[in-house]
């Protein structure tokens, strides 16, 4: 048996250092040699050679971590799913179980004895569990349901009994049996007296029996949570957003492309890419169980991407192809003009900059960080809801801030690329109305920006990648 933490593993190609001097030719009979010996190693060990193919893909500056799938599917890992570790692998037909408030027996704390948990940590997990269920088909989601609320329920400002509760959670479930459920990440906040309450912010993406009517948006939600009982004794919440026209689950797949990126673009065991590699593999099963899946059979690397399972791979679809076939602008291209010497200077939020007052916190924190791009500029993007943003550039040298031309809703799931030491930024950006996804490159001269070029990159299932990797 093989186990392995999902992320934990890493493949890219071979390179030499930079300061080798071995010739090409010996290059080329060094790097055939060991693929052969690697493909000789796969192969007694029983991994998939195609994992050869996979790193073959990913460039030697870059690292291509393994989902907990993905050791399954090349024999990376081996053993039953019950011998796997819990974090490795999302149990698909038992449903969840809400926390236990007892300690273990004794006979189970031989060794060291755990560390109990507080009621923080209970209600977050409770959380988790909560949303996780209700993700599932309709009778174990009631049946989470039924355990999960105390007889008597302050619902959304009226008391009702838990009958009420479960009775509307039914009606609800009946009329859109396909669900998914996830918190949004970093949302949560926690606090526990005699009774816990938690806050947050949940994305969903739901659809009816029959028919394509889809719904999909951004909730708060309040739950207030006895930990003596294991059960919730206040729900409330409220819409905040929704996707005009959404057919697909918008949300739960940019969550996931997030948190792929942190997970595989950080190195260590840092806590960050601990959290986003463990969500990512939570919210994976999720989206398989209402029809969506990863990458297609013979795609590897930057080529796979989430798609209605059983869909071919079509050309308004494939990325990679698309960007080498344009002429994109290159950062070289666009040398910055002058850099940053001396202090950076801060806006006058109370004179010359005070329409810029209201994000007056963020502006200075991100020019406190010092020029990020075109020489002595930070660019400083802020969320102003789920999928939506804006753009404001500071001058570190005069303290003057500007706004960037796009986001907000005209230009949702805005993503950029730019360089310290070019005036070149590339904007990637989602037009709902058309389900377009659009990356637009603009040359900055210091008080105006230039659009060189833009180009329609596909569906919106384009935008649901990093734009670093659609530009590869």
């Amino acid at each position: 048996m093989r186990q392995a933490e999902p992320g934990a593993i890493g493949v890219h190609q071979s390179s030499f250092s930079p300061e080798s001097t071995i010739g090409s030719h010996e290059a080329v009979a060094a790097v055939q040699a060991m693929t052969a010996e690697i493909m000789n190693y796969l192969i007694e060990m029983d991994v998939d050679p195609k994992l050869l193919q996979l790193s073959l893909s990913i460039s030697s500056d870059d690292m291509r971590y393994l989902t907990a799938s993905e050791m399954r599917q090349y024999r990376v890992t081996a053993g039953s799913p019950g011998e796997l570790p819990a974090s490795a692998e999302v149990n698909k037909t038992q449903p969840p179980v809400i926390p236990e408030t007892s300690r273990a027996p004794a006979s189970e704390s031989k060794t060291t004895p755990p560390v109990a948990q507080s009621n923080e940590q209970k209600a977050l997990e409770f959380l988790t569990a909560y949303h996780d269920a209700w993700s599932r088909e309709n009778s174990t989601a009631l049946r989470f349901m039924e355990t999960a609320y105390g007889s008597a329920v302050e619902f959304y400002g009226k008391t009702v009994t838990k009958a009420d509760v479960i009775e509307e959670k039914r009606a609800f479930a009946l009329r859109w049996p396909v669900r998914v459920y996830n918190v949004k990440p970093n949302s949560e906040r926690v606090s526990c007296s005699n009774t816990c309450r938690v806050d947050g912010v949940v994305d969903w993406y739901a659809k009816r029996a029959a028919g394509d009517r889809a719904s999909s948006g951004s909730a708060e939600f309040s739950l207030m949570w006895d930990p003596a009982t294991s059960k919730i004794v206040s729900e409330t919440g409220k819409v905040v957003e929704t996707d005009k026209g959404a057919s697909q689950p918008i949300r739960l797949i940019s969550q996931w492309y997030q948190d792929n990126s942190t997970c595989r673009g950080s190195i260590g065991d840092s806590p960050e890419r601990t959290a986003a590699c463990s969500r990512r593999e939570a919210l994976t099963p999720k989206l398989e169980a209402v029809g969506w899946c990863y990458g297609r059979e013979g795609e590897y690397g930057y080529q796979m991407d989430w798609h209605v399972c059983g869909t071919p791979a079509t050309p308004s679809t494939d990325v990679a192809t698309t960007m080498k076939a344009i002429n994109a602008p290159k950062a070289r291209d666009y040398p910055s003009q002058g850099r940053m010497i001396g202090k950076t200077i801060l806006p006058d939020f109370k004179g010359r900059d005070r329409e810029f007052n209201t994000f007056r916190t963020r502006i200075r924190n991100g020019m406190s960080e010092g020029p990020n791009f075109a020489g002595h500029f930070s660019v400083i993007q802020i969320g102003c809801g789920t999928g939506r943003s804006g753009v404001i550039v500071g001058d570190n040298k005069t303290g003057r801030p500007s706004r960037f031309p796009r986001g907000g809703e005209a230009n949702m799931y805005l993503d950029l690329a730019y360089q310290l030491n070019s005036r070149l930024l590339a904007a990637q950006w989602l037009d709902y109305d058309t389900d377009r996804c659009f990356i637009e490159f603009f040359d900055y001269d210091r008080t105006w920006w230039k659009v060189l070029s833009k180009f329609d990159i596909g569906t919106t299932e384009a935008c649901y990648r990093d734009i670093k990797d659609n530009l590869q």
